[in-house]
């Protein structure tokens, strides 16, 4: 990538991604830096409990910024996405079931994403951590649910979902 250093718009070279500056060659310039997303939502639950099988693992917005990733209005814990390209990344921790398989997954406006399902296998009771990292295409304002995708009834320590608009 050609930077350009006149006034108005010019960039950094030696940066990881260019950071490109617009505006005049005053200190008010507005600094555009393609690293940071342009919205996000990081949404947790460290309360904890048990959920049903297929139901959804209720998260809390922690931290956002813009308002393209907001918490839901119409399903309680979930997530409000508007059309956009999202990197998602969740997280579990908690008991292995009598199945001795932790599985979850993400669901759009009720039908779980292709690709989603995140599981670990191992002796029924142990304390376990499941985390995954997808990207998600939504063409219209969808609501997004982590949710327990086993065949037992799941017993959370926290989780988490990062949420990332690229």
């Amino acid at each position: 990538m050609a930077c350009f250093t006149r006034c108005g718009n010019f960039c950094c070279p030696n940066t990881p991604n260019p950071i490109w500056v617009i505006g005049s060659c005053s200190n008010s310039n507005d600094v555009i830096n393609p690293i940071i997303p342009q919205s996000f939502g990081f949404f947790q639950n460290t309360l904890g409990g048990t959920v049903p099988t297929g139901s959804i693992i209720p998260v809390t917005l922690s931290s956002s910024r813009g308002s393209m990733v907001t918490q839901s209005t119409t399903t309680a814990g979930a997530v409000t996405l508007m059309p956009g390209t999202y990197e998602i990344t969740y997280f579990v921790n908690g008991t292995v079931p009598a199945s001795g398989t932790l599985s979850v997954a993400l669901r759009t406006n009720g039908v779980q994403v292709a690709g989603s399902t995140a599981s670990v296998t191992q002796t029924a009771s142990n304390q376990v951590a499941v985390s995954k990292t997808i990207v998600l295409n939504v063409a219209s304002t969808t609501t997004l649910e982590h949710y327990n995708a086993g065949t037992d009834a799941l017993t959370i320590s926290n989780a988490n979902i990062l949420v990332k608009e690229i």
